[in-house]
């Protein structure tokens, strides 16, 4: 049998390559929780379908995934500010993860439908290396209650689920209704990455290899459906963002032209009131005298 008509009868599986060094799991009614730690020589191969939308937080020791989801190719970059993944349930993931010796990574397989059929949640697109601040706070939260033997780790794990699902329906946009994108351009979930990129240090210098790793494409498709996307190259989109923040930092704080400058990426004060009055109509000085901050 063709292994394309295989894999699209394969309601389930889960083939991980390395060694599993240590595990521990705990059930509640919406969650099952593994925590997990794996070593190995190389890159670990990955074969994964299940019937719960899978949170992945890769903890230590991942750096990049080299996926094909549904047969699509996808290429993240894993860091600290952005080491978490959602697979939604039935999506087969195959691929690999660049480990170091050593990786720690948990996965919480969460049940989307308890709570689908009262609201409007969607989680039926992937989420590939995004950030939370929620999730990387609670999720510790989470694993200390899993260890206290008192019995109320299935009320705490059930509520944990229900903030978890609406951070990430909002992080992906699914809790409306799902909007087309224009051909060739990027996904809203791949674009928002970028922009969160930018934003966490707006002020350092940006390459398109790095934007296109966030965004998990090459740098050439990545050219062409940013402007597709946003009407804009990357450098005046990125310009646009630092303008924005200027406004705010002349709004409210009492910083001087040159540090409010470089907080914001220009080079020095003469090229920052130059980009600002071009992009405003007027000088950063006459902005902030306007400005009711």
């Amino acid at each position: 049998m063709n292994t394309d008509i295989e894999a699209r009868h394969e309601t389930s599986c889960r083939e991980v390559g390395g060694e599993l060094v240590s595990g521990f799991n705990i059930d509640s009614s919406m969650t099952h929780v593994e925590i997990l730690r794996r070593r190995s020589a190389g890159p670990i191969a990955w074969r994964f379908r299940q019937q719960r939308a899978a949170l992945f937080w890769f903890r230590r020791g991942v750096s990049s995934l080299n996926l094909r989801l549904d047969g699509a190719p996808v290429r993240a970059r894993v860091d600290e500010g952005s080491n978490f993944a959602l697979f939604p349930a039935s999506m087969l993931v195959e691929g690999e993860f660049e480990v170091a010796r050593h990786c720690d990574y948990t996965v919480v397989f969460l049940d989307v439908q308890a709570v689908a059929e009262s609201t409007r949640l969607r989680l039926d697109r992937p989420l590939i290396a995004f950030r939370s601040a929620h999730l990387q706070n609670s999720l510790p939260l989470l694993f200390r209650e899993a260890n206290v033997a008192d019995g109320l780790y299935g009320l705490f794990a059930d509520g944990w689920a229900m903030q978890a699902l609406a951070v990430l329906a909002r992080i992906g946009g699914g809790d409306a209704p799902v909007e087309p994108v224009r051909r060739g351009g990027l996904a809203a979930a791949s674009l928002d990455r970028v922009v969160d990129f930018v934003n966490a240090d707006i002020a350092r210098p940006f390459t398109v290899q790095a934007l296109a790793e966030v965004a998990g494409v090459s740098p050439r498709h990545f050219l062409r459906a940013f402007q597709q996307s946003t009407g804009s190259t990357p450098l005046r989109f990125i310009q646009k963002l630092r303008i924005e923040k200027a406004k705010e930092l002349l709004s409210r704080a009492q910083a001087s032209a040159t540090e409010i400058a470089l907080d914001c990426g220009f080079s020095h004060a003469q090229h920052f009131s130059t980009a600002f009055k071009k992009a405003t109509g007027e000088t950063p000085s006459s902005y902030r005298r306007r400005s009711p901050g």
